[in-house]
This record gives structure tokens, sequence and C-alpha cells, in this order.
């Protein structure tokens, strides 16, 4: 004799076995007593469409529910070890803005091209602004520039880059991506150890 023999089984069995929930040996006595019950066949229906309409009801909730950004998530700085402070917070988020500014003056897409040629007599030309990526072209008109390479040297004679140069086009090309600081420059072209042609290069401010 099974337990739904004389009783209607409780709300609790309904429903886990409208959600596909009700296991052994419950789930066979339910079965038996809901083929001679019409009284819980009609409860059964009740609870089936209530679950049905639980269902879509929190769908609907999760497809409406906002998304946070990763990025307001990493402001809210719950990643943080121990909820640190909101100071210690923004001085994280400080150095991460200042350690972006070098790179952002050098991102790809901000490489700008400079043709340059031997100057003789009066001022340099301002060819070029800080903080770009710089696509060199240096005029090579007489000149065997076949293995020769290319320095860019600042005013004080700091090496700011050695580089081996492309011939293309009748130019060397060399790239310098670091981008370079305000000030003058020299670009010198080199062959076995000697400068064979200097280059003005003056990098004024944005």
């Amino acid at each position: 004799m099974t337990k739904f023999k004389k009783t209607h089984p409780e709300e609790e069995i309904l429903e886990r076995f409208s959600m596909g929930r009700l296991v052994e040996p419950e789930l066979g006595e339910f079965e038996e007593h809901l083929l001679i019950c019409d009284r819980c066949q009609e409860r059964l229906d009740e609870a089936t469409e209530f679950t049905a309409l639980m269902r879509e009801a929190a769908g609907k909730v999760a497809e409406e529910a906002p998304v946070e950004s990763a990025w307001r998530q990493w402001l809210r700085l719950d990643w943080l070890p121990g909820r640190m402070p909101a100071l210690a917070g923004a001085m994280v988020i400080l150095m991460a803005v200042l350690a972006w500014q070098p790179w952002r003056a050098a991102a790809p897409g901000e490489w700008r091209t400079v043709e340059l040629a031997t100057m003789r007599g009066g001022p340099p030309p301002l060819a070029a602004l800080e903080g770009y990526a710089l696509h060199l072209r240096l005029d090579v008109t007489g000149l065997d520039a076949a293995g020769t390479t290319a320095q860019i040297v600042s005013a004080n004679g700091a090496l700011v880059t050695d580089t081996p140069v492309a011939l293309v086009e009748g130019k060397a090309e060399l790239r310098h991506a670091a981008g370079l600081e305000a000030g003058q420059y020299w670009v010198r072209l080199k062959k076995a150890g000697k400068t064979v042609r200097e280059y003005s290069l003056a990098v004024a401010r944005r």
C-alpha cells in the first residue's frame, strides 16, 4: 500500500513533481495515486502552470537586469583584498592612468611620416610633434646608402636609438615607435662606423 493510498500528497510533492525533482520511492507512489485521483490531477495542472509562470518571470528579470561593465566593476574596487580604503583605491587608479599616458603617445595609428634632408644655413624647420611614433624618410641623393644604419641623438649628444635603415624609393627609412619629447635632435646616417650624412630633426610640442 502506498503512502498516498488514502491521503492526498502535500503541495511540496506536487511542486517537486512539476519541476522534475521528485525521486523514488515517492515518484512511483505519486504516479500511482495520480492515475486514480481527479482532484490531484487538477492540483498538478495548477502547480505546473504556476511553475511555468515563475520560470518565465525569472527569465524576463534576467534579461532586463542591467549588465555592469567590467570597467565599472573594477572601479568599485571589489577585487581589492580586504576592501582597501578608498584612498588606496584612488591611488591605484591614478597610477594606472599615469602609466597609460606614455603608451597612448605611441599608440598604433599615431605614426607620423617626416621627410628629412640635409640643411645648410638657416634654422632647422619644425618637422615633427612630440609623442608621435615617427616614420623618418631620409634624403640620400648622391650617397651609397647600402648597409647604413641610423642614430637619433639628442641635442646634448645622448644616443636615443641606433637602428638599421631600409632603402625605399631612393630614401633611407627608419621607424621610432616610442616617440620623442620636444626638443632638438640629430639623425646621423652611419656606414662602417662613420657618419656619412647628418639631418636636423626638431620636435615641437603638441
